[in-house]
Formats: structure tokens, C-alpha cells, sequence
């Protein structure tokens, strides 16, 4: 996709505080037409900031912001096709459901009936009919956030922005909007950029992922693809849980471990290279002797150290000696054997489930 047809596109874009801070640092990413598209990574990576320069509440300090390949330069928010949606909601407590979605159409002075049309459809696309009279003290933190959502959508931007919007309601709540939030992006079809510390969130909602780490995008791809084939060793260790374990190739797709356990696993890296090979903990299995194995499957020997009840898992951590140790996520049905800390168990995994990093 070119830069005259990415809904945003940002090319070497840079943003300094002071001569010894760099939040951005040269960054070059377009985000498609339509995509929801989510900015993830740890508190100060520079998420907030890529967001904040998008909608022109930050200026960058090198490089250049599109929308729809129009250069935005310093223009300013109100000029810019696009809406912003806070973690904070910044409703107006004295004004009920209607008025605060209607505000921003009565300042564009749009005449009376049409704010009342737009404002009615925007109120049953978030869910909230019913509502309109109630004042944001009388709802729950998530009709608020559907309130926020909707003030910022029925100006009908063409890319809107998100900055951690669920961060404040509790974990149930939370996993309900996030589906919510993607059912709504797709029946409105516009590009929604989100930003979240929240590797959950990204994975459940995104169509694609931009991992940024130390100011700079460390990867970029579809949310399978972020999960599955990380790039690197910091996507790795943040995008969910993962093991990692030192070793070296020994040859074209086999990796000895520290311990001197030679194993099967993805890698394009020449014999003698230094790896780490990374597993997820629910792609490998639990048995209490080599036997019970398939044919053909990796072996690592190892004795429980801790086990974890999650209600619907079980974590084991298991201790591979000189390897190290890692952990190991069982689902929890009835018929699961379940081990004690100290029973020696044996760890299978499929070569496909690890992925050896150059160091």
C-alpha cells in the first residue's frame, strides 16, 4: 500500500523532549484503510507519544504524518480527520448521554435534526438505548466508555484514535468491550489505532500489531504472526508467556540445549550459532515416562518444582536442571493427570512449537 492510499502513514518520524530524549525514534509504518490496527508495548516506549503526534497534540520533530495521503504538517487536532478517545472519557458530568455524543456536532453548528438523527444512530451502535437521559454519574464505567466512543464517532472521522480506553474498568468488563470494540470497528468499517500496554487486548481485537520497544517499532504483523513467529527476544518474552532455554545448532533445524539434550526446533541459523529456543507454555505436553510420548516428538527430563491452579488450567513449573527451568500450561479436565512438586515428568513438544533466536 502507498503512501496516497494508507489511511495513516507515518515515514521517519521522530520525536525529541530536550536534547537527551528520544520517545520516538524514526519510525516508518502505514496503517490500511479499515484495519484496527493496535500500537502495543511496556509504559514509555513511545506508543502514547506515535498516537499523540498522529492526532496532532505532539509535532514530530523529523519526518512526515499522512491521512489518506494528505501531509498533516503542523496542522492542528480540530483540523485533522480524525477523533481521540482517552482512557479518562473527559464526559461532561452535567450533561446527559445525548448531549455529550451530540456536543461536538453542535459546535460544528450541524442543524438540529441532523444532530438528533446522527446522535440516535450512534446510541444504538454502542449499545446504550434507553440511556440517552441519564448523566455520566449515573452509568457504569463501561456504558461511560460507550458514551466516550460514541461522542467520538458520530462526527465520523475517518481514522479514530484510542489511548488505552479500557484501562479503567475491571477484568470481566474489560473482556467484554474488547469484543464489543471490534464488533463496532467492523460494523463502522473505519481504522481504529489503539494503544495498549495490554498484550491481550491487542491479540483479541487487532488485525495487525505494531510492537514498540525503546521508541523504535520492533515488529509489525498480523496478530497470529506476533504471537507465533516473534522477531526478536523482547516480543518474545512480551507478547504472552514464554520459556527460553540457551543452546547452540548443531546442525540445519537441531539445537543442543545447555544440558546436552540435542532437540528439533525452527531455525535458519548456521551449526555453531548460539540461540535461545523459545516454547510456549501450552504447546507442550506432560508424561510421567518417556514411553507414553508419540514417536517422534522432542524429550526434555525434568521434576515439578510448582504447580499453579488458574481454574481452568494448570501451570507446572518444571525443572530441567543444567537447561533451567519453565514453565508448562496443562488444561485442567478430569482425566488430566496431575503431578506433585517433586514427581519427575517428562516435557514433549513438536518441533514446529519451538523457535530457536539468534543471540
Amino acid at each position: 500500500m502507498t503512501a496516497s492510499t494508507a489511511a495513516v502513514g507515518i515515514h521517519g518520524v521522530t520525536k525529541r523532549f530536550g536534547e537527551d530524549v528520544v520517545a520516538v525514534d524514526d519510525i516508518d509504518l502505514e496503517i490500511q484503510d479499515g484495519e484496527f490496527f493496535s500500537l502495543l508495548g511496556p509504559s514509555g516506549c513511545g506508543k502514547t507519544t506515535t498516537l499523540r503526534m498522529i492526532a496532532g497534540l505532539e509535532y514530530p520533530t523529523a519526518g512526515s504524518i499522512r491521512i489518506f495521503g494528505e501531509e498533516m504538517g503542523l496542522r492542528p487536532p480540530n483540523k485533522r480527520p480524525i477523533n481521540t478517545v482517552f482512557q479518562s472519557y473527559a464526559l461532561f458530568p452535567h450533561m446527559n448521554v445525548e448531549d455529550n455524543i451530540g456536543f461536538g456536532l453542535r459546535m460544528q453548528k450541524v442543524e438540529k435534526a441532523e444532530v438528533s438523527s446522527r446522535v440516535g444512530e450512534a446510541i444504538d451502535l454502542v449499545r446504550l438505548t434507553g440511556l440517552n437521559s441519564r448523566r455520566p454519574g449515573e452509568l457504569s464505567g463501561g456504558q461511560q466508555q460507550r458514551v466516550a466512543l460514541a461522542r467520538a464517532l458520530v462526527n465520523r472521522p475517518k481514522v479514530l484514535l484510542l489511548d488505552e480506553p479500557l484501562g479503567a474498568l475491571d477484568l470481566k468488563l474489560r473482556q467484554t468491550m474488547q469484543l464489543e470494540l471490534k464488533d463496532i470497528q467492523s460494523n463502522v468499517g473505519i481504522t481504529f489505532v489503539y494503544v495498549t500496554h495490554d498484550q491481550e487486548e491487542a491479540l483479541t481485537m487487532s488485525d495487525r500489531i505494531g510492537v514498540m520497544n525503546h521508541g523504535q517499532l520492533v515488529q509489525v504483523g498480523r496478530s497470529e504472526d506476533i504471537y507465533e513467529f516473534p522477531s526478536n527476544m523482547f516480543v518474545a518474552g512480551f507478547v504472552g508467556e514464554m520459556s527460553f532455554l540457551p543452546g547452540e545448532v548443531v546442525e540445519t533445524g537441531s539445537v543442543r540445549l545447555a544440558g546436552g539434550e540435542v532437540v528439533r526446533a525452527r531455525t535458519d541459523s548456521s551449526p555453531g550459532t548460539s540461540i535461545t529456543l523459545i516454547l510456549r507454555p501450552e504447546k507442550l505436553h506432560l508424561y510421567g515416562e518417556v514411553s507414553e510420548v508419540p514417536p517422534g516428538r522432542n524429550v526434555l527430563n525434568g521434576s515439578v518444582s510448582r504447580r499453579t491452579f488458574y481454574g481452568n488450567s494448570l501451570s507446572y513449573e518444571v525443572e530441567l536442571g543444567a537447561s533451567g527451568s519453565f514453565d508448562v500450561q496443562v488444561e485442567n479436565v478430569p482425566s488430566q493427570t496431575r503431578w506433585d512438586v517433586g514427581d519427575k515428568v517428562v516435557i514433549d513438544f513438536h518441533h514446529e512449537a519451538a523457535s530457536a533466536l539468534a543471540e
